[in-house]
């Protein structure tokens, strides 16, 4: 069965007001079951967001949408998963669920990931809401983890697939240079309300992607943060830790027992 750990960087949790009204899960037919009016305290958001990722009606969303594209080795093991865990009931969620759940839930308007690579998470977020404007950083390695990467033309056409409206951009380069290039450029958006940092998984160079990104997630914003608990990077849960501690701003939604484990926080 699957579990999350709550976590709040701070001790009081004092939010902006807004509306009050929390939503239901997705249908299992993935149709749209809520309210237009977002939790009204971050917290609230994130509970939700938990609840959404994990209901048959989101993973068959998922399946959904990934039988519209390419996939790769590590697409199709997710979808082999996500296809148990409907066949067996049991409940689970990954970074990709959460990502759909906070986009249905949310509306973001921009979303933000490093480590892209096939665009596996970036077809979730942009079929949920077509609208949404990407910003996709990648170093676009052509063989990465032993499965093409082909690159930005590649993962355009992914995003056509899915029926995505809005606008892309891409940055090619190590995201430790790129991303605080992109953020130093007066021209570009300064806030988002969804990022994923899925990048460089050494330990400095996932703590430098977490820093340069979070000072630009909005009020509510959610980031997604992947693979803590993936056995070939053993101290990048520790990193995580030591991140969320140093930011008293953040309340965090953690899950250390499906797939690579999935990290999420909320700007509060």
């Amino acid at each position: 069965m699957s579990t999350f750990v709550s976590r709040t960087a701070g001790q009081d949790e004092s939010e902006q007001g807004g509306p009050t009204s929390v939503q239901s899960p997705l249908s299992e037919t993935g149709a749209q079951e809520i309210s237009s009016a977002p939790p009204a305290r971050t917290s609230d958001l994130a509970d939700a967001v938990v609840e959404f990722a994990q209901a048959p009606g989101t993973h068959r969303r998922l399946l959904s949408i990934w039988s519209k594209i390419a996939a790769d080795k590590f697409l199709a093991e997710t979808i082999g998963r996500l296809e148990r865990s409907i066949a067996n009931r049991e409940s689970y969620w990954d970074m990709c669920g959460a990502l759909a759940a906070y986009t249905e839930l949310a509306r973001p308007g921009r979303y933000l990931e490093i480590g892209v690579r096939q665009g596996r998470s970036a077809v979730v977020v942009a079929a949920v809401h077509p609208g949404v404007d990407l910003y996709l950083f990648d170093m676009w390695h052509p063989d990465y983890a032993g499965v093409p990467n082909p690159g930005p033309d590649f993962v355009r056409a992914q995003l056509d697939r899915v029926g995505h409206r809005g606008r892309v951009h891409f940055g090619t380069g190590r995201s430790q240079i790129t991303i605080p290039e992109f953020f130093a450029d007066r021209s570009t958006p300064k806030w988002f309300e969804l990022m994923t940092v899925d990048g460089d998984h050494r330990d400095a160079g996932a703590r430098a992607d977490l820093e340069n990104v979070i000072d630009h997630l909005a009020l509510s914003g959610m980031l997604a943060f992947d693979d803590i608990t993936h056995p070939s990077y053993p101290t990048l849960y520790d990193t995580w830790s030591s991140f969320v501690a140093s930011h008293r701003e953040l309340i965090t939604r953690e899950n250390r027992c499906d797939g690579t484990g999935t990290a999420l926080a909320f700007r509060r």
